[in-house]
């Protein structure tokens, strides 16, 4: 309320010193007035409400008027026009409803003035005089009424403007016709945390832009932005630039590694056709050296020869099933299978692996129904990478669970190996990576591949010299059948 105090002031200290030569009574009688303005205006708005003291300064307005008309010859006097300051001061702040209340006010105080002080002679001029000033009352009343419709539709227009800037997920700054900044909404001084009026866009941004719409990318410190400068128009004229931009660095890097993967897809699948092309021999060759060791096999220096090329034959086809598995896991059949036996396979495929070392078992399952291959793929690969690296400490303990817990299946191996260093671990699920001198480095990333597009999580703690836990957690396709306890 404070900002319609000054005008106020500068009219009563003009009136002041209008009345200080002729009544010296007025005079103290208008210092009070400004006294109590100032007091309505300055201090009173912390103990009451806008409009309490919207109608209390009317009232002093409405009283000292009064006064000042009276005490300078009532309806002759030269201040008679005051009575029209106050609707005309409501039609200009307030709504159109306070306007027509005070306009009514303004009405009933002629009224006294024309009808009850001095009540109006038959003289025509004095009756067109009081209607002169009703319809001059009635004319503020409509102004009021204007001036309120105008005001509520530039609050709607500015409420909806601010709602949009605010609302952009885009950056948008305002900028004069020779690229100086003027404004901006919030999501620009997210992007740019120092953004300064009057400076010069181009320097800002490191870059030249020419003053023509145009749309392209930027490169701004380590972030890509994705810009339109299009000009702000008046009527024929441009009056100015809008700049708007988005940070597009993480699109771009997503878009990228899209066309990555994409890549790699292709590559994969065209690797597993050739795999495919080259089991076929090796599938006759293991045939060839089974044949030769049937029949040369009693001779003293060929068997240790055919020994060696039949486990060079199953590595090479266990490295080719692990990658197959790696380049095009397939989610397969549901079925039910004991889950003791399974493990009996596993062990009995990797004895040479486990030969010497001890395993402690807690089976907490029966019967399950699921993918019996990719547990197999699963299991296999992490108890061969667990006895692995416990042989490597020169330790003997490997340990295995697997349990129900909610909705999921629960596989926990753990070895006694020398731990995996810190600087290795966000490297063991990567294709091809292994710290061991016969690794192919497929295995974890199998185990990593089949467990995410199940939709499950896998867990890795690890201690230096004490060996390492992995714990897979897969979502149940149905319920445990038959579960027991080992």
């Amino acid at each position: 309320m404070r900002k319609y105090f000054w005008p106020r002031l500068l009219l009563l200290l003009l009136l002041t010193l209008f009345f200080y030569s002729l009544e010296k009574r007025l005079m103290v009688f208008l210092l009070a007035y400004i006294l109590f303005s100032a007091l309505i205006f300055f201090l009173l708005p912390r103990y009451f409400t806008e409009r309490v003291l919207f109608w209390g300064q009317k009232g002093l307005d409405f009283l000292t008027i009064f006064f000042l008309v009276k005490g300078t010859g009532g309806r002759e006097s030269p201040l008679f026009f005051l009575f029209f300051l106050p609707p005309l001061e409501t039609a200009l702040w307030k709504e159109s409803t306070e306007a027509d209340i005070v306009a009514l006010l303004s009405l009933l105080f002629l009224g006294y003035f024309f009808f009850v002080e001095k009540p109006p002679s038959r003289l025509l001029k004095e009756w067109f005089a009081f209607f002169i000033y009703v319809g001059a009352l009635g004319l503020i009343s409509i102004l009021a009424l204007k001036l309120s419709e105008l005001r509520a539709e530039i609050l709607h227009q500015t409420t909806l403007q601010r709602i949009l800037l605010t609302s952009l997920s885009a950056g948008l700054i305002f900028l004069d016709r020779d690229l100086h900044i003027l404004s901006w909404n919030p999501q620009a001084e997210k992007i740019f945390s120092e953004l300064k009026k009057g400076e010069f866009l181009p320097k800002m941004i490191g870059q030249g832009l020419p003053l023509r719409h145009s749309e392209g990318e930027i490169q701004v410190g380590d972030r890509l932005l994705g810009y339109s400068l299009f000009p702000l128009r008046k009527g024929d004229q441009a009056v100015g630039w809008g700049f708007l931009f988005q940070d597009i660095t993480e699109a771009r890097r997503q878009e990228e590694a899209l066309a990555e993967a994409r890549r790699l897809a292709s590559l994969g699948t065209m690797a597993a056709g050739l795999i495919h092309e080259i089991r076929n021999p090796l599938a006759t060759l293991s045939g060839g050296v089974e044949f030769l060791r049937e029949h040369l096999g009693e001779v003293e220096d060929l068997a240790p020869v055919l020994e060696m090329m039949g486990r060079e034959i199953e590595r090479l086809n266990r490295l080719i099933t692990h990658f197959l598995f790696f380049a095009r896991p397939e989610r397969g059949e549901i079925e039910e299978f004991e889950v003791r036996e399974l493990l009996e396979e596993i062990f009995h495929a990797l004895k040479e692996e486990f030969s010497g070392l001890e395993v402690l078992q807690k089976i907490d399952l029966g019967k399950v129904r699921a993918n019996r291959d990719q547990w197999r793929q699963i299991l296999e690969n992490l108890l061969a990478n667990a006895a692995q690296a416990t042989r490597e400490a020169g330790r003997t303990r490997v340990r295995i669970e697997i349990s129900a817990q909610g909705d999921y299946y629960v596989f926990k191996v753990e070895d006694t190996g020398p731990g995996i260093p810190p600087e290795v671990r966000p490297k063991i699920f990567d294709p091809f990576f292994t710290t061991k001198a016969q690794g192919t480095g497929l295995g974890l990333a199998v185990v990593y591949r089949i467990v995410k597009n199940l939709g499950g999580e896998i867990l890795v703690f690890s201690e230096k010299d004490k060996g390492s836990l992995f714990e897979i957690r897969l979502p149940k396709t149905s319920e445990s059948i038959n579960p027991g306890k080992a």
